[in-house]
């Protein structure tokens, strides 16, 4: 689609020429103006499954552990699981909808659960919040046998 047209004898202006290509969920668009191209780069599907759910904060007698994105301290079970009667007191932390890579710390993973959902693993131990805590506090550890999710080296 060009639009061609002269302004002086022997002189050619290119006044518009868009290109739209839609693939996938990506949007690309060029356009031409005078002879430079400008081009917006696809979106990669990698980069946008991904969320930031932890956060590394330093908790007094704990030292850096991980925390919600609200500031909530994070939890695992070193051994056993977690059933229905449990996660009324312990809620797992769960990826948001879509989303499948978890961010904010290193050692982090996912593990399934019910129908198409993915809870967030660190050191491949699920995480949990403890209902009794409230704003930055850390009362569960050792509750039930869990245990505050202390940030350390990964293996």
């Amino acid at each position: 689609m060009r639009n061609l047209s002269r302004t002086r004898p022997g002189r050619l202006i290119l006044t518009a020429c868009a290109t739209f290509a839609l693939t996938g969920a990506s949007l690309s668009v060029a356009a031409l103006s005078g002879a430079t191209t400008a081009a917006a780069a696809p979106l990669h599907p990698a980069a946008t499954k991904s969320a930031v759910v932890v956060k590394e904060r330093v908790r007094p007698h704990f030292g850096k552990i991980l925390v919600t994105v609200r500031g909530a301290a994070l939890y695992y079970l070193p051994r056993g699981s977690c059933n229905s009667m449990c996660l009324a007191i312990w809620p797992r932390l769960v990826m948001p909808r879509g989303k499948t890579v978890p961010k904010g710390a290193s050692c982090l993973g996912t593990a399934p659960f019910g129908h198409h959902r993915l809870q967030v693993t660190y050191r491949k131990h699920r995480l949990y919040t403890f209902t009794g805590d409230s704003g930055t506090s850390v009362t569960g550890n050792g509750v039930a046998g869990f245990k505050v999710a202390k940030v350390v080296r990964c293996r």
